[in-house]
């Protein structure tokens, strides 16, 4: 299929994004990656701290959509780096693109308007 008949193909958020349980939901979203978006697009960077890449996944669970960001700080001292995964729900690679165009790694977590799952070294939370 074409990339533009893809970008036209509307559908629907991970079911797992609209669990009560951020483990249950973490659990359920296994995706495969649609579109790697990398570290860097747009005129800003796709993760916050020192590295990282956002992907667009297709849950193999239910087919729903899901934006990853994922990012790693690195440690200046002997503690271990901060690994942070943000899930966030949309419905089509247009949402997706365009999310990734209004925001930049920290925009995202604070200016998303919907609950997004995040996961911080083993720790899963709800947003909102």
């Amino acid at each position: 299929m074409a990339d533009k008949e893809q970008m036209k193909m509307a559908g629907k958020p991970c079911e797992g994004l609209f669990m009560t349980d951020p483990v249950e939901a973490y659990q359920h979203i296994r995706y495969t990656v649609i579109r790697n978006y990398g570290d860097y697009a747009y005129g800003h960077p796709l993760h916050v701290w020192d590295e990282g890449r956002r992907v667009l996944g297709k849950c193999i669970h239910c087919g729903g959509y899901v934006l990853v960001q994922s990012s790693e700080f690195h440690s200046f001292t002997d503690a271990p780096d901060g690994y942070y995964t943000d899930f966030f729900p949309v419905s089509s690679l247009e949402e997706a693109d365009e999310l990734n165009k209004k925001y930049d790694g920290f925009a995202i977590e604070r200016e998303f308007e919907g609950r997004y799952l995040m996961e911080t070294n083993g720790y899963l939370k709800w947003s909102k």
